[in-house]
């Protein structure tokens, strides 16, 4: 019997949003994580992925750091500056070797995970399975985190744009 999983709290799969430049990498991770019982939702950059998350939810983000536009370490801070984003679980996926002082302030971001790329995409699903919430039905498996939101009731684009302006005004 095939591993399916729930939201701890009663839900359908986690949704995890997925925001990558690379579109055969963003690929795999979604083959990945379907694999493993995620619902997940491609972005080709941080702002089809925050359109993604403020639209219809989210219960994690796996964002590369380098994209064109907004890029995954902004689409962080704007998404800790949202009420109901701030403790979402996020994993960042990167090209960036661990040393680089660009991954810095990542490093004091709550909830999220820095792994390195290729190697790091077997871990994707088991950091998701750590911090959301789930359980996985086909082998009895209960695996507990703390929650995160689902839909981002009373956020909105305009409150994204606030804080995307006050992290550039830094």
């Amino acid at each position: 019997m095939p591993e399916t999983l729930k939201m701890a709290r009663g839900g359908g799969a986690p949704r995890i949003v997925a925001a990558d430049d690379n579109v055969a990498l963003r690929d795999v991770i979604a083959l990945t994580l379907r694999s493993r019982g995620f619902d997940v939702v491609v972005a080709s950059d941080g702002e089809a992925a925050l359109a993604a998350i403020l639209s219809d939810g989210a219960d994690g983000l796996i964002s590369d750091v380098q994209m064109p536009g907004l890029d995954g370490l902004t689409l962080c801070r704007v998404l800790r500056g949202l009420r109901a984003y701030a403790a979402l679980p996020i994993v960042v996926f990167t090209g960036v070797a661990a040393a680089d002082p660009c991954l810095r302030p990542l490093r004091d971001i709550s909830e999220l995970r820095i792994l390195h790329k290729p190697q790091g995409l077997r871990e994707i699903a088991l950091a998701f399975m750590e911090m959301i919430p789930t359980t996985a039905t086909g082998f009895g498996m209960d695996l507990h985190a703390r929650s995160a939101p689902r839909n981002a009731s009373g956020e909105s684009f305009a409150a994204a744009r606030r804080v995307l302006n006050n992290t550039f005004a830094q």
